[in-house]
């Protein structure tokens, strides 16, 4: 495994001002993420009490997914563009223009008395009045008159419904009552003008059929009432004539006490003509009742709340609505796990549709078919009707009968006295309960004309037909806008969440206070090739901040041994080789005797830097093949040497873990002020664990954004606990400001060159 990068040779980073150019090391450039990373240990999922560090098993906060999105913001804006623009073009589906088409009727409930006066219904009555107009509003003859006018079949949105446009008009329609309002809506996604003359059609319907209908079903019961007027009147005539002939016939010779016998004779038939009068208007009133009471049991309304009660029991229809349950059911958990454009979820929502259209098609065929059976089958209602219509009126008929024959047995008894002046008595108070009982019927007929004249008053279309968006445009896109907001955060959420589990490192911060190591020094990244020419901010930033870390060594060295510094990495692509050889150098810049070893004997790299061979390296001098003085070698930088790995096999390997390295060791510490080791990572090999039971100290090399929290962890814990010395980190990739005194200072040498070539010149 490799931790430096390959592309770096030819002395361009050790020496700039020879080279103009500069290999861009791998080793600050972010490798691809793991397929599988592995996942934080989290309480409550069978790993215990999470050990070490908040950082290593916090939850996921504001500022992880601040810096999570930075790392991760490329696909995560192209994943959130992608869901936000499905996501919105699903609401747009399911959110489309519709409108809703309203009218409004006032339609009076009221009984109309004997006299004429109008009373108010009493609240039963008031209710079972309002259901009866809701079920004539909806009934089938009102729908079908509604759409059998050419103008409103010739509708598109008529003839788009085909034969199934009594259904759909059937379904659409709502009526519903606020008081005496009546209120007729339609809600759909229909042409909204076309809804209006539909409504419009269906409420011209329901005033012209209802009124048609209740003064047909009145006709019969008024024309009787006019026959009984015209027999009274013809009577009352009749018994007037007899008065006047008896009258000049009468010659006044009467005793007070006949008299008085012939009026209590015609005060008892008066009271007897009273009660004939009374019977005869309870058999009318028996009469209106029966056609009232046919009116209501055969009325659409009761027949329509018998089907519908029926059809509530219907098996068929409850399987079907229980099968378009659980697929709505269906299509909503699949929605909410974001399956909003899968196959099977349109074929969910096209079963569920057809499933509507059936049961629409079902309620309306069955209805049809109990309808004929309701009136096909006996009626019990009816027939409990019929027989008390029946028992009643013959015992009116009866009574009747009695007191038809007790008036003539009174008459007889007035005759028999043959007295001419009860006689005109007995006419005289004929004729003015005749007078009374024709009264009374005229009320009677023109309370019926009164009731057809209210009826006309009772239905007032208050409010014609007008459309209101229901969704509009602005909503509707406005509805689309946020769901495609809130899609594309829930998408850049999920992004991010993905990437925090594997926890790279955000800033030093991380290492210094999240782990407690200390950081030794930061580097810039270094973004192509061209940023490390001589002169440029980042070369310059990258030279100072190498200084600080050569300073805290230098000094720390003063107090505790500093002299053989191995540094690694937790893992490969994190920088080693670039800070170990920068070190090297930063160390020879201050006058120090420097060697620097090539420890990554797998996979070296410090050769192709300084341009030199690999063979006769590390490794031969761990295999005793040479001598370690001939494997040293100067390189162009006065006071820098290099020790290169050599050609490795599994005995140099081996021999790292023996005591071969420590008199080698020894002998280095004698020859030189500084040696650095650029050694392989930490985890996964043994080699750098190896050689740190002989080094001063370790210098660990992490990457911003790529070196990941947990593994950090893991190789300082595996470190301490071999007791290899930790002296710091060096974090790699911290975007940094030059300072414009390190700017102006590069600058001014820079330009010396030039300044001593103009004054030889001159």
């Amino acid at each position: 495994m490799s931790n430096h990068d390959p592309s770096l040779d030819n002395s361009k980073v050790m020496y700039p001002s020879e080279q103009g150019n500069l290999e861009l090391s791998h080793a600050l450039i972010p490798a691809q993420p793991s397929a599988m990373p592995e996942l934080p240990a989290m309480p409550g999922y069978g790993v215990g009490i999470p050990q070490g560090p908040e950082i290593i098993h916090g939850s996921f906060n504001q500022t992880w997914l601040l810096n999570c999105l930075r790392r991760r913001w490329l696909p995560a804006a192209l994943l959130g563009v992608l869901s936000a623009s499905l996501f919105g073009i699903a609401l747009l589906w399911l959110f489309p223009l519709s409108s809703s088409v309203t009218a409004y009727l006032e339609v009076k409930g009221q009984n109309v008395s004997w006299e004429g006066q109008k009373e108010k219904m009493h609240p039963k009555e008031l209710e079972l009045f309002q259901e009866t107009q809701k079920t004539w509003m909806k009934s089938q003859f009102v729908l079908q008159a509604a759409l059998r006018p050419t103008a409103i079949a010739e509708l598109e949105t008529v003839r788009k419904e085909g034969e199934d446009a009594l259904t759909w008009l059937y379904e659409g329609i709502q009526v519903n009552f606020r008081g005496e309002i009546l209120e007729v809506r339609y809600d759909g996604e229909e042409d909204s003008e076309e809804l209006k003359k539909v409504v419009e059609s269906v409420i011209n319907a329901y005033i012209q059929e209802v009124r048609e209908t209740q003064r047909i079903e009145k006709r019969e019961v008024v024309d009787k009432l006019a026959n009984l007027s015209r027999e009274l009147r013809v009577d009352l005539e009749a018994k007037i004539e007899d008065y006047g002939k008896l009258a000049k016939d009468l010659d006044g010779g009467d005793s007070p006490i006949a008299r008085e016998m012939l009026n209590m004779l015609v005060g008892e038939l008066r009271l007897i003509d009273t009660q004939i009068f009374k019977a005869k208007e309870e058999l009318i009133d028996l009469e209106v009742g029966r056609k009232v009471s046919e009116q209501e049991i055969n009325s659409p309304a009761a027949i329509d709340r018998a089907v519908q009660e029926q059809l509530e029991e219907d098996p068929m229809l409850k399987n079907l609505q229980e099968e378009q349950y659980l697929i709505a059911q269906n299509i909503r958990s699949q929605s909410n796990v974001g399956r909003g454009n899968s196959p099977a979820l349109k074929q969910l929502q096209g079963r569920y549709q057809g499933l509507a259209q059936e049961i629409q098609r079902y309620r309306y065929q069955a209805g049809e078919e109990l309808k004929e059976s309701i009136r096909s089958l006996p009626n019990d209602q009816y027939r409990i009707m019929m027989t008390n219509y029946i028992a009643t009126r013959s015992e009116v008929e009866r009574s009747l009968a009695e007191l038809e024959t007790q008036k003539n047995e009174k008459i007889i008894l007035v005759k028999q006295r043959g007295e001419k002046s009860g006689m005109l008595a007995m006419l005289l108070s004929e004729i003015e309960q005749l007078r009374e009982i024709s009264q009374a019927m005229e009320h009677r007929l023109r309370s019926s004309t009164i009731e057809d004249d209210t009826q006309k008053e009772s239905i007032r279309i208050m409010q014609h037909a007008y459309a209101e968006e229901k969704i509009n445009e602005t909503q509707r896109y406005t509805i689309a806008a946020l769901g495609g907001i809130g899609a594309f955060c829930a998408t850049c959420y999920l992004v991010a969440l993905i990437e925090f589990r594997k926890r790279r490192l955000n800033s030093p911060t991380d290492i210094d206070e999240g782990l407690g190591v200390r950081v030794l020094g930061v580097l810039p990244p270094i973004a192509s090739r061209s940023a490390m020419r001589p002169g440029s901010p980042i070369a310059m930033q990258l030279s100072e901040s190498i200084d600080n870390v050569r300073a805290t060594l230098m000094h720390d060295s003063t107090s505790r041994s500093r002299q053989v510094v191995l540094v690694t990495s937790p893992a490969t692509m994190e920088g080693t080789t670039t800070v170990a050889s920068h070190l090297a150098l930063s160390f020879t810049r201050a006058g120090r005797r420097t060697l620097l070893i090539d420890g990554d004997l797998r996979e070296p790299a410090l050769h192709k830097l300084f341009g030199m061979p690999v063979e006769d390296g590390f490794s031969e001098v761990l295999r005793s093949e040479i001598d370690i003085a001939d494997a040293i070698r100067p390189t162009n930088t006065e006071g820098l040497w290099l020790l290169p790995a050599g050609l490795c096999d599994m005995d140099a390997i081996h021999a790292l873990a023996t005591d071969q390295l420590q008199p080698i060791f020894e002998k280095l510490r004698a020859e030189f002020d500084f040696i650095v080791i650029d050694a392989p990572p930490v985890l996964g090999l043994a080699d750098t664990l190896s050689m740190g039971q002989h080094v001063d100290g370790v210098i660990l090399t992490v990457l911003r954004d790529h070196s990941e929290v947990r593994k950090i962890y893991q190789a300082t814990e595996l470190l301490r606990d071999l007791g290899i010395r930790l002296l710091g980190s060096v974090v790699n990739g911290v975007p940094l400001t030059a300072d414009r005194r390190i700017a102006r200072l590069h600058q001014n040498m820079a330009a010396r060159p030039k300044k001593l070539a103009e004054a030889v010149e001159k």
